[in-house]
């Protein structure tokens, strides 16, 4: 009788543990990521700590979406920490194409540190009908995600939000095709 008792905790623990095992290998990335923003301080909502440029966003200098005052894309900060003098990746904002999907528009705006993906925010998303305002309150969060522990546009498509996940996938392709 205790043998089998020891055999349910030693299969519940093992379960557990692979869990986590699981868990860890593929958001620990993210936790790496946002340890920085945790130490510096950071209230912007932004990974990173310093306020990023953002490129196309209203009121900025911009000529267009996805061009910076020099027309690549970009725009650049200071090239060296003053304290230490080693080199600074830039960090720019880059808002996407607006992706028309049949429940509404989706665009989406990212955040660079140099080649790297900080933050994915979702400028517009369905909410024309209080079902779409509600899909698109739980999808966006988890394709945010997505894009940022690929570091890419490839995501998976959010069960339920198909559309959205569509969407959302093609206005970070677009980002990531202005950045080159």
């Amino acid at each position: 009788m205790s043998a089998a008792r020891w055999r349910g905790t030693l299969i519940y623990t093992g379960t557990l543990a692979t869990i986590g095992t699981v868990a860890f290998a593929r958001f620990g990335p993210l936790a790496q990521a946002e340890a920085p923003a945790t130490a510096a301080g950071a209230s912007s909502g932004s990974i990173g700590g310093a306020a990023p440029s953002v490129v196309g966003a209203p009121g900025s200098t911009s000529v267009a979406p996805g061009t910076g005052t020099d027309g690549s894309g970009t725009s650049a900060t200071d090239p060296a920490d003053p304290q230490t003098g080693t080199p600074q990746a830039e960090t720019v904002t880059v808002v996407g194409s607006v992706a028309q999907t049949r429940y509404g528009p989706v665009q989406v705006q990212v955040t660079f540190t140099g080649s790297r993906l900080i933050d994915v925010r979702t400028l517009q998303a369905p909410s024309s009908h209080p079902e779409s305002a509600q899909i698109s309150a739980r999808a966006t969060p988890l394709l945010a995600r997505e894009v940022l522990a690929a570091q890419s546009a490839s995501i998976d498509t959010v069960s339920g939000a198909t559309y959205t996940s569509e969407g959302y996938r093609e206005s970070v392709q677009s980002i990531l095709d202005q950045r080159g």
